[in-house]
């Protein structure tokens, strides 16, 4: 992208009361991500390819935060592990990526459960989303058309999952009815209402699936 098309970019989310910045590189962004969160917060991540690749998971690991992702994982009891993902959704910062953003600003994102849309759309206290330049798109059809076949088929693809669109690389709505459906559940972001709670990161760099 240009600096005029990411400067347009900036301009309509933040006619979306959604703040826009842009890195470089994904150095450059790690850095600004890692910036925005307090020291000691309540941390959670969405599941995202492009947070890493550059490299923002295992800084949480080491960093200054309660980072509840390790504490989730390391509950057994299925039960109980509902309940901390459930509260996982509520942290103070949730980092993520995203599906698709058009160039005017609607961001579009697929989830398999749901626990990463819903902190998304309403539990995150501070949201804070990552996407390389790849994930920008014309519309909200182009949107669609990338969630469905491309980033949901590559991370069915990297999980291992026998979906429709993992054999044939094309989405089939129809025949895709089971518990390994990576798009379960789609969120469009057209708006925020709280000021200062969503920042995009835009990184020159093409990343994640």
């Amino acid at each position: 992208m240009n600096p005029e098309a990411v400067a347009r970019l900036a301009g309509e989310l933040g006619r979306r009361n959604i703040e826009c910045v842009y890195r470089a590189t994904g150095a450059e962004a790690r850095s600004e991500v890692l910036s925005r969160i307090p020291e000691n917060a309540t941390v959670m991540n969405g599941g995202s390819e492009t947070l890493r690749q550059i490299g923002v998971i295992d800084a949480l690991q080491t960093g200054p935060y309660q980072y509840l992702r390790p504490r989730v994982a390391a509950e057994n009891d299925a039960t109980r592990r509902l309940a901390a993902r459930r509260r996982a959704t509520v942290a103070d910062v949730v980092v993520g990526g995203i599906n698709a953003i058009t160039q005017s600003g609607e961001i579009v994102n697929s989830d398999g459960s749901g626990n990463r849309v819903a902190a998304y759309s309403y539990g995150a206290g501070k949201l804070i989303l990552v996407a390389g330049i790849n994930k920008v798109v014309p519309d909200i059809g182009a949107a669609f058309e990338r969630l469905r076949n491309v980033a949901a088929r590559d991370e069915c693809r990297d999980l291992g999952v026998d979906t429709p669109c993992a054999r044939t690389g094309r989405c089939d709505d129809a025949a895709c009815r089971w518990p390994t459906r990576q798009c379960g559940k789609v969120l469009i972001i057209e708006n925020e209402k709280i000021r200062g709670r969503i920042c995009v990161i835009l990184i020159g760099e093409a990343l994640g699936y």
